[in-house]
């Protein structure tokens, strides 16, 4: 902690997806894990809380069926455990997918920035 303020800020949006997903789920609880998200966000993953997976559609498809809330397509997914990412279909209900964190609201007492 007391060298975090003479370190170079963290740019994320310099570095591939394999290193944000990496420090998403080395990260656990941390303020890094919140960043690391929401750059993935920004890069068009969404965290599906029910499937417990990083999703984001497959470039250039587009979803075989909407109805509302809910559509049906050919998704890519992060698997953690061979550290690729898989074609898979999905039924993606969007109520079901996390919104991207909001690092600013995540502050200590003193206004600092965790």
């Amino acid at each position: 902690m007391s060298i975090r303020d003479k370190l170079s800020k963290l740019t994320l949006q310099k570095y591939k997806d394999d290193l944000l997903f990496y420090l998403f789920y080395t990260n656990v609880g941390d303020m890094m894990q919140l960043a690391a998200a929401a750059e993935l966000h920004s890069r068009d993953w969404r965290y599906h809380t029910e499937e417990k997976v990083w999703i984001t559609r497959v470039p250039g498809m587009t979803p075989y069926e909407k109805n509302g809330t809910t559509e049906r397509g050919t998704y890519y997914y992060f698997d953690a455990q061979t550290w690729r990412r898989v074609p898979k279909e999905f039924q993606v209900d969007t109520v079901k997918l996390d919104k991207c964190p909001n690092i600013s609201a995540y502050v200590t007492m003193s206004g600092q920035p965790v």
